[in-house]
């Protein structure tokens, strides 16, 4: 490569000596086997130099591979036909010399450099553009994989996104779409970028929700090629993330309520950012603040006894909880009604009969299975009538006494 450069350093000296030309270019374009390539060029000449476009300038581009071989008897027609089909689009009066290469195969990759012809003057550039051609169906370089910009997604606020794509072939411009489209509206436009070169964007305008958190959009870019039946797929996928106030807010209580169990109250949410949780605690009429956390633990006992709300909270908003409703058993009384069986008292209109037998057998296993198996326990708590299972845990087998209660 270096003894091309200087090959070509030297070939032109002659030409620069007489007419000095500043040509811009990129230096590495992209293409695909089977499509076009848009080679955006100006250049610049001196005020006295400039006449000389009325006379039919000719512009070229010659390869870096064939250098050696221009302007020898050695340059044959099977290397003219290495060369890509070239046409000048631009207007050479106005010092711009865009071209299209068409109908390209992989075998045209290599390097390019710009040349001018008057019937007078000659110059060739020493800067080179590379000219890459993937060969296949999958694009080998990443420049061909459409771009997407996702501004921050927040419920309710119309909003843009924008999906851009290159389009080397001018006159095959993808074809670019997003799927799903989300219920908005699409659009597109062609637009020419800083460099010359031109891209297509697609534009989606929706409205967001909070059903579209984490949901993954793809923007798919379809290239057509001219000399292929079928055409050329890119990709790419976003996730997107959303913004939104807390939408649903519940409360799970793990354990069971009777006096001196062990509970915990655990408030979730849908929200994003995460939201965080205050407690209160409803009685009476009254509403009381109890915590700031996620979940709240505590010691059964008679002043626990009310309703549960639990507020999420974020940037955006706030959801409460539906109530939860927590009632502590109270102490049980018992008396013997004859000497096979008890009544057990929970209050002045609730109480229940029970075989005096089938008490002491309830108490006894109940007591022994919660102190050693608590597989036991488990199975024997669905057995047991709820009240009299919350009974048990508080009372004393052997108290009961000869004045036919339990204190």
């Amino acid at each position: 490569m270096l003894a091309t450069d200087l090959l070509v350093f030297s070939s032109i000296l002659s030409g620069w000596y007489f007419f000095s030309c500043l040509v811009s270019l990129p230096k590495t374009l992209n293409s695909t086997s089977g499509s076009c390539l848009l080679i955006p060029c100006l250049f610049n000449i001196s005020k006295e130099k400039e006449s000389i476009l009325d006379n039919s300038p000719v512009v070229t581009w010659r390869r870096g591979s064939l250098w050696s071989l221009y302007d020898t008897d050695r340059f044959t027609i099977a290397h003219h036909q290495m060369e890509p089909v070239m046409e000048v689009v631009g207007d050479l009066r106005k010092k711009n010399c865009t071209s299209v290469m068409r109908n390209l195969s992989s075998q045209h990759s290599d390097r390019y450099f710009f040349r001018i012809e008057t019937k007078t003057f000659t110059t060739t550039e020493t800067r080179a553009v590379y000219i890459n051609v993937s060969g296949g169906r999958a694009p080998q370089r990443t420049s061909f994989w459409p771009n997407v910009t996702v501004p921050v997604l927040r419920e309710g606020e119309k909003v843009n996104l924008t999906c851009t794509a290159p389009a080397p072939c001018p006159s095959h411009p993808p074809n670019v779409i997003w799927a799903p489209a989300l219920g908005g509206d699409v659009t597109q436009r062609t637009q020419m970028n800083t460099d010359g070169t031109q891209s297509v964007s697609a534009i989606l305008n929706f409205i967001p929700s909070f059903h579209h958190h984490e949901l993954k959009v793809n923007c798919v870019s379809i290239h057509p090629l001219p000399r292929e039946d079928k055409p050329l797929l890119s990709h790419k996928t976003v996730i997107l993330s959303l913004e939104y106030p807390p939408k649903k807010t519940w409360i799970s209580l793990t354990g069971v309520v009777w006096l001196g169990s062990n509970v915990t109250l655990t408030c979730q949410s849908n929200a994003n950012p995460p939201a965080f949780h205050r407690w209160f605690l409803k009685r009476a009429g009254v509403e009381e603040e109890l915590n700031i956390s996620h979940a709240l633990s505590f010691t059964v006992a008679q002043d626990n006894t009310g309703e549960y709300i639990c507020e999420a909270q974020n940037p955006y908003g706030a959801k409460n909880s539906t109530n939860l409703q927590i009632t502590v058993p109270g102490q049980p009384v018992l008396e013997t009604v004859s000497p096979f069986i008890v009544t057990l008292h929970f209050g002045p209109s609730r109480s229940h009969q029970i075989g005096i037998y089938y008490f002491y057998s309830c108490c006894f296993f109940y007591t022994f299975a919660r102190t050693h198996f608590s597989i036991f326990k488990s199975l024997f708590q669905n057995f047991l009538h709820s009240e009299l299972k919350s009974s048990l845990c508080g009372l004393n087998c052997g108290s009961f006494n000869n004045n036919k209660k339990f204190k």
